[in-house]
C-alpha cells in the first residue's frame, strides 16, 4: 500500500526530530560556510546526501530520495538508514513496497537501539512469515558488510580526517592568522549554491557558481566549525561516542583521530 507524501515526509522529519543533537543557538560565518553543501560533501557526505534526499522528498521524488538515502546512509547516517528502512517497509511512488528489505534496513537503524527505531523494526519483524524472516535476515546480513555501525563511523571518521589534513596542507600560513575567502552564496547565511547543476546519479552539485558578497572567514574558526559539525554529526548518528584527540589547529601532519563507539 503506497503511503502520501505528506506521510513519507513527516515519518522522516520526525525520525530527524527524535534523534536530532541540539541546535546551536546562534550561526558564525565559520558555521554558515561549514553548513554549505560545497563543504559537507567534503567533509559530512552522509548529512549532505541526506539533505539531498529531502529536497527529492519535497519534489515528490522517492526514487531519487530513496538513492541519497542510501548514499548518506553509507557515510553512517542512521536516520538515513531509518528511513530506507521506512521507504521500502511502505513503499512510494517509484519504490515498490518490500517489506522483507525494509525490516532488514530497519535492523541497521536498530544497531545504536534507539526507543523507536527498536519500536519499528519489532513490528516489523512481527509482520513477517518464518520464511520472510529467514530471508531478511539474510539480507541485514548482506547490508552490514557495508553498513555496520562501526564500519560506517570508521568511514565517516576518515574522510573527515583526510579532507581536514588536506585542506589545512593547502593553507599559506598557520590557521590562526589566515583567512579563507569566499562567496556568501546567495547572501543567506552560506546554504545555497546559484544555479547548480544536481546530479541525479552521484548526488552531487555539478558547476554552479557562486553570487552574492564575498566574505572572508578565519581559517583556524573554520577548522574548529568543522570540527563541531562532524562530533554534531556523530553524536545524533551514534549517540556516546570517544573520537579520539582533535587534529591541532597548526599541525596538519598530526596522525588523523579515529572514531569508536562505546558499548
Amino acid at each position: 500500500m503506497l503511503h502520501s507524501a505528506s506521510r513519507l515526509a513527516g515519518a522522516a522529519l520526525l525520525a530527524s526530530a527524535l534523534l536530532a543533537a541540539p541546535v546551536r543557538a546562534a550561526e558564525s560565518a565559520e558555521n554558515s560556510f561549514a553548513s554549505d553543501p560545497s563543504i559537507t560533501i567534503k567533509y559530512l557526505p552522509g548529512k549532505y546526501y541526506e539533505q539531498r534526499a529531502q529536497d527529492a522528498v519535497k519534489r515528490k521524488n522517492f526514487r531519487q530520495a530513496l538513492e541519497m538515502y542510501e548514499k548518506a546512509s553509507y557515510w553512517g547516517n542512521k536516520i538515513a538508514q531509518f528511513d530506507v528502512g521506512m521507504l521500502y517497509l511502505h513503499g512510494a511512488e517509484g519504490v515498490p513496497a518490500d517489506k522483507i528489505r525494509g525490516t532488514a534496513w530497519l535492523g541497521i537503524a536498530a544497531q545504536t537501539h534507539t526507543p523507536d527505531v527498536d519500536k519499528a523494526v519489532g513490528e516489523a519483524y512481527a509482520s513477517l512469515n518464518a520464511e520472510q524472516r529467514a530471508a531478511a535476515g539474510e539480507i541485514w546480513k548482506q547490508l552490514k558488510v557495508d553498513y555496520d555501525d562501526k564500519v560506517t563511523l570508521d568511514r565517516a571518521g576518515k574522510k573527515f580526517n583526510d579532507q581536514l589534513i588536506r585542506d589545512k596542507g593547502s593553507l599559506n600560513g598557520p590557521p590562526e592568522y589566515t583567512t579563507i575567502t569566499y562567496g556568501s552564496f546567495g547572501g543567506g547565511g552560506g546554504d545555497q549554491m546559484a544555479n547548480p547543476v544536481f546530479d541525479a546519479n552521484t548526488g552531487a552539485l555539478q558547476g554552479g557558481r557562486t553570487e552574492g558578497v564575498t566574505r572572508t572567514v578565519n581559517a583556524a574558526k573554520f577548522i574548529s566549525a568543522v570540527k563541531d559539525q562532524f562530533s554534531d554529526f556523530v553524536h545524533t548518528q551514534f549517540g556516546a561516542v570517544d573520537v579520539g584527540q582533535p587534529v591541532g589547529v597548526s599541525n596538519g601532519s598530526q596522525p588523523a583521530p579515529t572514531a569508536e563507539k562505546k558499548p
